[in-house]
């Protein structure tokens, strides 16, 4: 029998395309895996470009935090942004994450992935001193600006700009990665460090295990505690 002329059956090409689909089956959320590493990895530094743009913001502004008392009529992504004074964060692509999926958009305002705790923003003039702060290194600055957009919590959405001063508050930051448990956050203190849901069930349950809390039982991941 000449074996060179011989064609593959049906049943032989439906065993080949069977295993090239198995393989990639196994392969897919390996790869899925090492995307999302390497997009938590790229995540983390941008926030820590945005911590050295608050730091160096403290530096010039007496150890006073951007709130919406004291900011005018900027917004806390611009007063550290580049917007032609005070460059402390000279690369709108910092204030993007790698899971945000909007393009680029290369003109003001520009797409913001990150959004600031809402206790921080709120503080009154006067009480916004960084220094009074009781544990910075657990309070949290920075941390996703996302929504789900199905009750299954399948999609990510980012909305924010630096049109205006995006806060987030607890229950509003779901999870972006190991399936939505687990998010990058931006201290206080200026180090980036991940947290995982205290309820695994329910992605967006951000609140920190609540150490220390104040009087009325908030977290110091969320309230600013006064020393």
């Amino acid at each position: 029998m000449n074996l060179r002329n011989r064609a593959f059956t049906l049943i032989e090409l439906l065993v080949v395309i069977g295993i090239i689909a198995l393989l990639a089956s196994i392969a897919l959320p390996a790869y899925e895996s090492v995307m999302e590493k390497a997009h938590g990895v790229q995540e983390a530094n941008n926030l820590k470009q945005l911590g050295i743009g608050f730091t160096a913001y403290l530096g010039d502004n007496s150890d006073s935090i951007i709130t919406t008392q004291t900011s005018g009529t900027n917004t806390w992504e611009s007063a550290i942004g580049p917007n032609g004074s005070s460059n402390y964060v000279s690369d709108w692509h910092s204030f993007t994450s790698p899971f945000d999926k909007r393009p680029y958009n290369p003109n003001s305002p520009q797409n913001v992935s990150f959004g600031m705790n809402s206790y921080i923003l709120a503080l009154p003039s006067g009480s916004n001193s960084v220094t009074s702060f009781a544990h910075p290194s657990a309070l949290c600055l920075l941390a996703p600006l996302a929504s789900k957009i199905s009750a299954n919590g399948q999609a990510l959405t980012f909305a924010g700009n630096t049109a205006s001063n995006n806060p987030i508050s607890p229950g509003s930051v779901p999870g972006e990665m190991s399936y939505d448990t687990v998010i990058n956050v931006l201290y206080q203190d200026a180090h980036v460090g991940s947290i995982k849901a205290l309820n695994p069930s329910n992605g967006s349950d951000f609140n920190s295990p609540n150490l220390n809390p104040n009087s009325a039982g908030q977290s110091e991941f969320w309230q600013p505690q006064a020393q």
